[in-house]
């Protein structure tokens, strides 16, 4: 039992030893401490290093004005970033308008289509209206109708003179509608 201990032990040993890593010291130079200052605009980032121990008086005005163009850049660049949201906003009302005013007109369109439609109509049936009254009073003189079919011939006549009624309060809405809609 000792012996497989033993034998195990040094196979494992072997195990690591084969598949281990290769460990290199290498030496690591120090670095000076340093800050980073990062600016970042609407499109990019500007990432500046700035040695503290080796900045000097004229490279810290210089990084100061440096600075500052690039806030003012920034401002800038804020300010063409809201003149063109404003313009895309207008653009996107005007568009929204121009719908609704080719909406608009359709409506008015197919309005004045209809009060064409309804005035053809009442037309046709005041031309049918007039030809019944004239073959009922032909009927009439000539004494070819019973009492049963002149009131029959009556209520025709009645039916389409409720028709025309109609028709012409129809109209009536009609219009209104378009002048509402003209207003």
């Amino acid at each position: 039992m000792k012996l497989q201990f033993i034998f195990t032990a040094v196979l494992l040993a072997s195990f690591q030893v084969f598949l281990a890593q290769e460990i290199t010291n290498d030496t690591i130079k120090s670095v000076k401490k340093t800050t980073i200052t990062t600016v970042t605009t609407v499109k990019d980032t500007i990432i500046k290093v700035v040695p503290e121990a080796a900045a000097t008086i004229p490279d810290k005005e210089a990084l100061k004005k440096e600075e500052k163009m690039l806030q003012a850049k920034m401002k800038e660049e804020k300010k063409a970033l809201k003149e063109a949201k404003k313009l895309e906003q207008e653009q996107k009302d005007f568009e929204k308008e121009q719908k609704a005013f080719e909406k608009q007109q359709n409506k008015i369109l197919s309005g004045e289509k209809s009060i064409n439609k309804l005035k053809t109509k009442i037309a046709n049936e005041e031309k049918s209206l007039t030809r019944n009254k004239e073959k009922l009073d032909s009927k009439k003189s000539k004494g070819k109708l019973s009492s049963t079919d002149i009131e029959k011939e009556n209520i025709k006549i009645s039916k389409q003179q409720i028709k025309i009624n109609k028709l012409n309060a129809d109209l009536v809405k009609e219009e209104e509608k378009l002048s509402k809609l003209r207003n």
